[in-house]
């Protein structure tokens, strides 16, 4: 039903608005902010970071499941309060893994996203200037449109104009 709505809406902001088409254009924003240079690169940052924290992970992970595992093979061995407290140990081990894991998660995501922020900020200007040059009254997210006549697509001219300008931006 929603869906619905969300169409009939569109169809008549489209019919209402269809004399005035030569001032509304549409873009591809995630288009720009990965197929450009500088995002790009940030992929490959990611991608970095990504493998590096997997790496990490796994690596205190089999240290955590190899000392389950001595811990198991010393059950019958060791008096009962010397295994309770290698359990005890184990068990805080894993929270302490646990809480590591969740922290490197989420300063991961964190960073990914404030690193796409900053490209769409840094984008934000190109676009606003872009519109002024050309007129462009209303500027659409591509992903909003059901159907658009490609001519009206700013993305590729925006994504151009962005890689000109910046070839590169720090990331925290």
């Amino acid at each position: 039903m929603k869906f619905l709505f969300a169409k009939i809406f569109f169809i008549v902001l489209f019919a209402g608005i269809s004399n005035a088409s030569e001032n509304i254009r549409f873009i591809d924003i995630n288009y720009i902010v990965n197929n450009s240079e500088v995002g790009k690169s940030l992929n490959k940052i990611v991608q970095n970071k990504s493998k590096k924290i997997t790496t990490e992970l796994n690596d205190m992970g089999k240290k955590i499941e190899n000392k389950k595992n001595k811990i198991i093979s010393q059950k019958n061995i060791l008096k009962k309060d010397e295994y309770e407290k290698l359990i005890r140990d184990y068990d805080e081990e894993v929270k302490k893994y646990n809480n590591i894991r969740k922290k490197k998660n989420e300063d991961f995501n964190k960073f990914r996203v404030n690193s796409q922020k900053k490209i769409i900020e840094t984008l934000n200007p190109i676009i606003t200037a872009f519109m002024k040059k050309e007129s462009v009254q209303i500027l659409l997210q591509k992903e909003q449109i059901i159907f658009g006549d490609n001519k009206l697509d700013i993305t590729e001219e925006i994504l151009k104009i962005f890689n000109d300008k910046h070839k590169k931006i720090k990331f925290e």
